[in-house]
């Protein structure tokens, strides 16, 4: 493997991996691999390739005012005081709070967040604590890849204007290293998932003002090479894919899929049954999405140098109906889905790490046919997080691209030249948060959409549905996590749902 942190993970044990690489000294908008070997071009420039027509992806990286080449891993679009801005996670540096002014995108972090030590690698926001603002989780690694681990996890929360670490004093354990956390929504409410490499997985919520971890009660607290996480909400309950790899030569690093049985408060482990397991690859970014308008939630997964999968749902399990140009191997890091260009399709995204050698990303439509990617190429790209989000509130989706591992790059930035129209929803929690893991349905095409919870790898996009192609007047029914519904004629292009009150 060329992957820095899976060739480790490949001789790791339960013990600690501690993570060894030179000083990278790398100039803005180069890259530049350290002891990894060389591969040193521009990122996110239209001197990559032909500058992107009308069809593909076109870079606006320059709208980015606070854009230091840095070693980064994942980002979160989280909601912060009633607004949608983006975390991203620093290794060797700091993390980055950057929310959108002046025609802009800037940074805004405050001190508390920061945090330039723990080399963090993935983020999430969710409220777990029924107080109306999205908590804040990172998963830190210390520099270690997998195993236990020097730092802990930190879970802000915002307390009278200021972020404050709920897991600094906690007595939940959280010493192993891990990749992903998302935001799901359990029989108990609320809580962070973290996938832990070399570790047991784990649920964190909070009950009674303390925090718990509810992975042993759900059998969810399993030992793996925890990968990627996505939700996928069903009739019964909100549903956890789980994405894996061997962490070590004696251990299997099957896939997981916890089916949720909401009236019984219990989940059931069975991805092989529904054919997800997927024993012999090793899992990247995933992402849930209704391929077919058909109303069923389908899978789409990355894998790392092998074949990629889309997953049609039906009546057994999921069916994989992949094409060879979308399953092909690469180096592959997320998989990004979304209506980009409003044209009331999805779009697939898969972003690749360069970490040997010219390693370009690809574009494809729903079915998995390849499409021109246009700028986002990034054949020399390092990498990492990726996030679908309308960053500037104009009805069209932004791609905002993380560098790092292998080298420090800036952050890249692109959407379409030429959209079409667009519906955005954002439901909320009885709480008035950000509903993740809700489910909205279009009435008058059955295509149904899920607030993300965290997906891709090391990721979570916006808390909002965006339904392209749509115009007002529509009309949706809102399922929340909790299996309450909610009607509503959508009259605006961008609308809150309340939570039904009784």
């Amino acid at each position: 493997m060329t992957d820095v942190d899976a060739r480790i993970a490949v001789v790791a044990v339960v013990g600690a991996i501690a993570l060894s690489a030179g000083v990278i000294t790398v100039l803005p908008g180069t890259v530049s691999m350290g002891t990894e070997g060389e591969a040193n071009g521009p990122v996110g420039t239209a001197t990559d390739q032909t500058e992107g027509d009308s069809g593909s992806l076109i870079d606006i990286t320059d709208r980015i005012a606070d854009n230091p080449s840095q070693r980064r891993y994942g980002i979160a679009a989280v909601q912060v005081d009633g607004e949608t801005q983006l975390f991203s996670t620093g290794f060797g540096g700091p993390n980055q709070l950057l929310r959108w002014r002046d025609g802009n995108l800037v940074e805004d972090t405050p001190r508390e967040l920061r945090d330039p030590t723990t080399n963090a690698i993935g983020a999430a926001g969710c409220d777990i604590d029924g107080d109306g603002q999205e908590e804040i989780y990172t998963l830190t690694t210390g520099g270690r890849y997998g195993g236990q681990k020097d730092t802990k996890d930190r879970l802000y929360d915002l307390q009278d204007g200021e972020w404050v670490d709920l897991l600094q004093e906690s007595e939940v354990t959280n010493q192993y290293t891990g990749r992903s956390v998302a935001c799901h929504h359990s029989p108990q409410g609320y809580g962070f998932f973290v996938a832990r490499y070399a570790g047991p997985m784990q649920l964190i919520t909070e009950s009674n003002g303390s925090l718990i971890d509810l992975a042993p009660r759900y059998d969810m607290d399993r030992v793996t090479g925890g990968r990627s996480i996505v939700n996928i909400p069903t009739e019964d309950g909100v549903d956890l894919f789980v994405g894996n790899e061997r962490y070590s030569r004696a251990a299997t690093g099957e896939n997981f899929y916890y089916r949720q049985n909401r009236s019984s408060g219990t989940y059931e482990e069975v991805a092989a049954e529904l054919g997800v397991a997927d024993p012999r690859q090793a899992a990247r970014g995933a992402e849930v999405f209704d391929k077919d308008k058909d109303g069923d939630l389908d899978l789409g997964v990355v894998n790392w140098e092998g074949p990629h999968r889309l997953y049609r749902s039906t009546d057994r399990g999921f069916e994989g109906v992949a094409p060879p140009e979308f399953s092909d191997p690469t180096a592959s890091r997320n998989l990004v889905s979304g209506d980009f260009d409003n044209d009331g399709g999805t779009e697939l995204y898969i972003n690749n790490i360069a970490s040997q050698g010219e390693q370009p990303n690809s574009y494809h439509n729903a079915s998995g046919a390849e499409i021109p990617v246009g700028d986002a190429r990034e054949p020399d790209g390092l990498g990492t997080g990726a996030a679908r989000v309308d960053i500037d509130g104009d009805g069209n989706l932004e791609l905002i691209l993380a560098h790092g591992e292998a080298g420090a790059q800036p952050l890249t930035m692109y959407r379409h030249r030429n959209s079409g129209e667009s519906v955005r929803i954002q439901p909320m929690s009885e709480s008035s948060a950000p509903a993740r893991n809700a489910l909205v349905e279009v009435e008058s095409t059955g295509q149904v959409f899920v607030v993300d919870g965290g997906s891709g790898y090391l990721n979570q996009m916006e808390p909002w549905v965006h339904i392209g192609g749509a115009e007002p007047p529509i009309n949706v029914t809102v399922t929340f996590p909790d299996g309450t519904r909610a009607q509503q004629t959508v009259r605006q292009t961008a609308s809150k749902v309340a939570y039904p009150q009784n």
